[in-house]
């Protein structure tokens, strides 16, 4: 009998041979699922099809990503804050440059 670890390699090296189809693969099952309870649990399933695609090695092509460094939207400072007033993050006008 194959070892469990074996067959979870073999599938991530069949994954990662063919990202498509297993993109194409879970996006379907998320919208048979969704389409099924209503969008009700939409958000739980993007999350545990993005942890299946990360578990595979497969990135996630399929959804725009959020704002990120350097993209509009982001604010200067540390990832996920936002200033409570303006020029509040180093290098802003009225602050100290970065070091």
């Amino acid at each position: 009998m194959a070892n469990f670890n074996t067959i979870v390699n073999k599938l991530k090296g069949i994954a990662q041979k063919n990202p498509d189809k297993v993109r194409d693969a879970l996006e379907k099952v998320e919208g048979a699922v969704n389409s099924r309870t209503g969008g009700k649990y939409s958000d739980k399933l993007n999350r545990a099809s993005d942890a299946a695609k990360g578990g595979l090695g497969i990135p996630d092509q399929g959804r725009a990503p959020g704002p990120g460094p350097g993209q509009p939207g982001q604010v200067p400072g540390q990832p996920g804050q936002v200033p409570d007033q303006p020029g509040q993050f180093p290098g802003q006008p009225g602050q100290p440059p970065r070091q």
